[in-house]
């Protein structure tokens, strides 16, 4: 993905961070599931999307310790992974209709 997109697909996670599951870039999907691990992207792009939708949902900007947010980021990253397979396997998934950058849920908890 070349700078200029993923500049993009950051604003994008900026200004939408209500997007579903079921709504997340395909591209986005493919490019979390092609990397054993997060990329420098991935990790930017998660991080920004998680802090807009904590945002939306408090109301106010919310500023995570870096633990939490890079463990924010891991959950994520990995069920993007998880979508893009049942996205790539023609299945719904669970999550489809839940916020794409919502961290809630996916602890284990």
């Amino acid at each position: 993905m070349d700078t200029l997109t993923e500049q993009n697909y950051l604003q994008l996670a900026r200004s939408n961070p209500n997007v579903t599951c079921a709504e997340a870039p395909p591209e986005i999907l493919e490019v979390a599931a092609s990397e054993v691990e997060p990329t420098i992207f991935m990790e930017e792009y998660f991080a920004a999307g998680h802090a807009a939708w904590l945002s939306m949902k408090y109301g106010r900007s919310i500023h995570l310790p870096k633990e939490m947010m890079d463990r924010a980021i891991i959950v994520l990253w990995h069920r993007a992974c998880l979508l893009n397979t049942a996205r790539l396997l023609g299945q719904e998934t669970r999550d489809s209709g839940k916020h794409f950058f919502s961290d809630e849920g996916l602890y284990g908890e």
